[in-house]
């Protein structure tokens, strides 16, 4: 019987509510050697991926997923998902929505290998003063 169901609704229900979970509730998740890579860079074993979420929501007012449901083959799921998320410095504090997609690698149950892909100018750059003005326009100009 396939464990792939289980770490899927694991994985789900963890980040349903992430800014409502600890860090240290990614060792039910995550194998000791995984690797989580996203637009920020590469994040190599369960504690530096601890490390990484505990600065990640520093300060933030609230981080929530809606994930869709997941396409499966082998060991492997994809989930494609919008991001909630609100932080006092950015935008004013204003809650913020993100699309993307995890590709995920399962291993004996744990996560061993995620890649999530997403518009990192989207999501932070757009909404700095200075910097938001100039990624917009280079955005602009690439659609025209």
């Amino acid at each position: 019987m396939s464990t792939m169901p289980s770490i899927i609704t694991k994985f789900v229900d963890y980040y349903a509510e992430l800014d409502n979970q600890s860090p240290s509730s990614l060792a039910e998740l995550y194998h000791p050697a995984a690797e989580l890579t996203d637009p920020f860079g590469q994040h190599q074993g369960l504690l530096a991926i601890q490390h990484y979420f505990t600065r990640l929501l520093d300060d933030v007012k609230h981080c929530h997923f809606d994930i869709d449901p997941p396409l499966c083959a082998g060991p492997r799921f994809a989930v494609t998902w919008t991001m909630n998320w609100a932080h006092p410095r950015i935008s004013r504090g204003k809650t913020l929505i993100l699309p993307g997609c995890s590709m995920v690698e399962v291993d004996n149950n744990l996560i061993i290998h995620q890649r999530d892909y997403y518009d990192a100018g989207e999501m932070i750059y757009e909404h700095l003063p200075l910097l938001g003005c100039a990624v917009r326009s280079v955005k602009r100009r690439l659609r025209a």
